[in-house]
């Protein structure tokens, strides 16, 4: 057995792009079959969660003790029963960091471990999204089937994009997106391009076995038909990627506050989500728009079930700091989930606030004024994460929507020229040159240019 996984390792690395191709793919089709289980387990598990309420046994409000019970439950599977502490928090910082400083290793428990927990989060309510789970249990499956093989360092770290593309593509029915996002997060200002062809296959397989037991029917629906961004409106996209930077500002330094604040608090860790969750009941009967992942909202805003009005524009802000808050408890307490889906639902209202603005000001002046709720979430997915192409692919694939595609671009360079000194994911660094996982290639690439000039 052994020598037979140090010939397909061998093969792998001598034989160029089509072994690590068909790799990729094995990695994309079982990442798929897991985001397909993580997609069905969640549908069930948040209608056993909410059964007492839809049948009328328990008041409304008592659901605002279901977060703070997810998170114990939460805590004490990670912390004393499952023993993986780096399943808590967000799972795509998780695997940028193993990348940069791991050589690509993930441990083999932690995929199961993050689809329990983050499915408890969610359905209880946490303010979290998916793509955080899904993508650190891809890499955990891509790290785990390159361990099995003993791989070398650089193919782990291929490979674990792979996973990660696989899962995103998956999850968000993105897989153009989910590529990009994975090779694009990595750092505030370069690509792993090396990563780009085996993250398309495993983003692409991983894509169409999801759709064929979940449908094809874009993540958000509902999605008008968008005339070609005119001069005016690609202006008004301008401002627009302006207009969010404060708001990404708040969410970057209110989630690294509070994931400060309780790493440094003295009580045990497995209590921590608990008591993040008991802060966020609060936030639930006041907004109860910021639970899970929120998705539902957007459907609503772009239905134009809120009014363009005074009122209207006051109630989204509020929304917006609710989840703002409510997503640095959630995930900064220690809860399982990700930070990019709630950055696409608050950049979605922010965009829904700046449209409803344009109204009270200049009522007609924009023909579709819902189409700042898709501006808005690519410029502010792209000034967070730090991932301008991957953010504007994603916000296109999810809607169906191409139509928007100039003035997504528009707004979100306009995001990333006011934030450029902070990301959500902490554990991404500049550029190729200052991650720890190229060193090894840049000192080489030194010693050779060396040798030819001592030579020369």
């Amino acid at each position: 057995m052994k020598r037979i996984h140090r010939t397909i390792a061998k093969i792998l690395v001598v034989n160029g792009y089509l072994p690590k191709l068909g790799l990729a793919a094995v990695i994309g089709f079982v990442t798929g079959l897991v985001a397909v289980a993580f997609h069905f387990g969640l549908s069930e598990a948040v209608a056993w969660v909410r059964k007492p309420w839809i049948l009328g046994i328990l008041p409304w409000w008592a659901f605002a003790a279901v977060p703070a019970i997810g998170g114990l439950v939460v805590g004490l599977f990670i912390h004393k029963i499952a023993r993986a502490p780096e399943t808590a928090g967000q799972g795509t910082d998780k695997m940028i960091h193993s990348f940069h400083h791991q050589g690509g290793n993930v441990r083999a428990r932690v995929a199961p471990v993050k689809f329990f927990a983050s499915i408890v989060t969610l359905s209880t309510g946490g303010s979290a999204g998916y793509e955080g789970p899904i993508s650190q249990i891809g890499s955990g499956i891509a790290s785990t089937i390159c361990k099995f093989f003993k791989m070398p360092r650089m193919m782990r770290g291929q490979f674990l994009l792979a996973g990660t593309a696989a899962g995103l593509g998956a999850i968000f029915k993105a897989p153009l997106a989910g590529a990009l996002t994975s090779v694009e997060m990595l750092y505030r200002e370069d690509f792993e391009s090396n990563a780009f062809a085996t993250s398309i296959i495993s983003s692409v397989v991983a894509f169409a076995v999801y759709v064929a037991f979940v449908g094809t029917s874009p993540l958000i629906g509902g999605v008008p038909a968008f005339p070609f961004t005119g001069g005016v409106e690609l202006l008004a996209c301008a401002l627009l990627g302006i207009f969010c930077f404060p708001f990404s500002y708040l969410y970057v330094r209110f989630y690294y506050e509070s994931e400060r604040r309780f790493g440094k608090w003295a009580i045990p860790a497995w209590s921590k989500p608990a008591v993040g969750g008991a802060f966020i009941s609060l936030l639930v009967l006041a907004y109860p728009e910021v639970s899970g992942g929120g998705f539902e909202f957007i459907d609503n805003l772009v239905a134009g079930l809120v009014p363009h009005t005074l009122w209207g524009v006051v109630l989204l802000l509020g929304i917006v700091l609710a989840k703002i808050v409510a997503t640095a408890l959630t995930v900064g307490s220690g809860g399982s989930g990700g930070v990019f889906g709630p950055s696409l639902f608050i950049g979605g209202v922010v965009g829904a606030i700046f449209a409803g603005i344009c109204e009270l000001v200049l009522p007609g002046f924009i023909r579709i004024p819902e189409m700042f709720i898709f501006v808005g979430m690519a410029a502010f997915f792209a000034g967070a994460t730090k991932a301008p192409i991957a953010g504007v692919v994603m916000v296109c694939e999810m809607t169906g929507s191409y139509s928007l595609l100039p003035g997504l671009l528009i707004a979100a360079v306009m995001h990333m020229a006011f934030s450029r000194n902070w990301t959500i994911y902490k554990s991404q660094v500049l550029n190729k040159f200052a991650s720890p996982a190229h060193r090894r290639d840049m000192d080489r690439e030194l010693i050779q240019a060396y040798d030819k000039i001592a030579k020369g």
